[in-house]
């Protein structure tokens, strides 16, 4: 591991792990952690995993992934002209975000390695043609496009990651 990277294990959501003490800094992205992600998860809209301190078992960070589908209209708009004639099938990274402490430590690349990860043993058993991320700000375009995703053409704050380069990367290691 990386210098200054903190280890951390990512399990799936439990609602045993106590995330009340979780703050990212983004109001929206706490309250989704606490106050929704155990009746998203229950629900099966949404599958969460959390980050977790293994001396302390505190919540670190989060991600949670759905299914997704780009429209007529999002799928021109992601190409700048209209390509396609259907629907392109996708995952969705709905949320990521890393406790405000543990900022800077390497916890959210942890975590989109373990989401991209998950989403390649996916690809061979579902078929989706992208990983699609609808930023939350500026500094998560950023992330995300360190991390090989492109803005889509016409929102920079929505971005994708075709399988095939999903897969190019990941199989490979």
């Amino acid at each position: 591991m990386a210098e200054g990277m903190r280890p951390v294990e990512i399990v799936s959501f439990s609602r045993a792990i106590d995330r009340s003490g979780f703050s990212c800094g983004k109001p929206d992205l706490d309250a989704w952690l606490k106050q929704h992600a155990g009746h998203q998860e229950r629900s099966n809209n949404t599958r969460t995993f959390l980050a977790v301190d293994p001396q302390s078992d505190g919540v670190l960070g989060y991600y949670a992934t759905t299914t997704y589908r780009l429209e007529l209209g999002e799928v021109a708009r992601l190409h700048g002209s209209p390509r396609r004639r259907y629907p392109i099938p996708a995952v969705l990274l709905a949320r990521l975000a890393v406790d405000e402490r543990s900022a800077g430590r390497g916890v959210g690349r942890q975590l989109l390695v373990h989401a991209l990860r998950g989403f390649v043993t996916a690809s061979r058993q579902v078929g989706f043609e992208m990983v699609v991320v609808h930023a939350f700000d500026v500094d998560a375009v950023t992330f995300y496009t360190t991390h090989g995703f492109t803005p889509f053409a016409d929102n920079p704050m929505h971005l994708f990651l075709t399988t095939k380069e999903l897969r190019a990367t990941f199989d490979g290691l």
